[in-house]
């Protein structure tokens, strides 16, 4: 058996105000309909709640007690709606976010003082991860995807280009050449990164359109970074992306190799389950990233003009 809210609403304000008069006022109610709402507690309860005299209201033993945790839970429910308001006001909580290791790295976790500079009750759990992770089933809230978008389920919004250039290290192109076009790359030695659809099956676009290659050597990885290091230590050309690679490119610790061409475009994302019932604090942490993350990215930027052949895009 269970009370409404309504009525002890009701009932609280008819015995604080001491009157069905003063209380149907409040309540935007007749005095006979605050009398009802009474009775029919009363009812529903089989206790008698209120003394009624021609003069006052007094309480009853059974009266007095439903007084006391009406009120405490009204005011409960009074507190839950404002914290709730609030929440929806500005985000807090925890936000569960997913990125790629060396992308995570080095361009999520730089700005996570400024988003919590932003939005101070905002708690993130960042996990960095290669592996592919379902965000349904894994409750994240958000994650940075870089390449083919697969899951149907998913929102995305496109926060940047992602560009994939072939790389090596002058050391590499003293001791072997530079390949003319992309054909003698399988007379190299290139770095195998297996995360690409077909690692050992380079697709790159040029002047021609798009053209694949086979590739062997001597070192395979699906760590990005660490073929990075591979082709500046010498041991081969490496498919370095941008956002990892930019540094080592202005330094000349790698120089481009085949510069008009490079791997199909692709692009970075953050992706979320749903659009429906959004939440404030994933809607506000996609914006921050969009905001932060602009096309041309600031990698892509500082490229421009150093390196050959390069042009940033959004």
């Amino acid at each position: 058996m269970s009370l409404e809210t309504m009525e002890i609403s009701v009932f609280v304000s008819v015995v604080k105000l001491g009157s069905f008069a003063r209380a149907a006022q409040e309540h935007g109610m007749t005095p006979s309909g605050v009398s009802r709402v009474v009775s029919r507690l009363e009812e529903r309860l089989a206790v008698r709640l209120l003394q009624r005299s021609t003069r006052r209201l007094s309480l009853t033993e059974s009266g007095a007690v439903l007084f006391r945790r009406g009120q405490r839970v009204l005011q409960e429910l009074q507190q839950t709606e404002s914290e709730v308001t609030a929440a929806s006001r500005h985000p807090n909580g925890v936000i569960r976010v997913n990125a790629p290791v060396v992308f995570g790295r080095q361009h999520i976790v730089p700005l996570l003082k400024p988003l919590r500079d932003r939005y101070p009750e905002l708690s993130i759990e960042l996990e960095l991860s290669d592996r592919f992770i379902d965000l349904i089933d894994g409750g994240v809230d958000l994650a940075i995807r870089i390449g083919a978008l697969e899951d149907s389920r998913l929102v995305a919004r496109r926060l940047c280009a992602n560009r994939r250039l072939l790389v090596a290290s002058p050391a590499y192109i003293r001791r072997y050449g530079v390949p003319r076009e992309p054909k003698e790359l399988s007379d190299h030695q290139c770095l195998i990164f297996t995360a690409l659809e077909k690692p050992r099956h380079w697709r790159l676009q040029g002047p021609e359109g798009t053209v694949s290659v086979p590739v062997a050597g001597p070192v395979v990885c699906n760590n990005g970074e660490v073929l990075t290091e591979a082709a500046k230590a010498g041991l081969g050309i490496a498919m370095g992306v941008t956002f990892s690679i930019a540094d080592a490119l202005l330094s000349g610790d790698l120089v481009r190799v085949l510069p008009e061409y490079e791997f199909e475009p692709s692009a970075v994302h953050a992706v979320y389950p749903s659009a429906r019932q959004l939440s404030r604090k994933v809607r506000a942490v996609v914006d921050f990233l969009a905001e932060s993350l602009p096309g041309p990215p600031s990698w892509d930027l500082a490229l421009r003009g150093k390196v050959v052949g390069f042009e940033p895009t959004p």
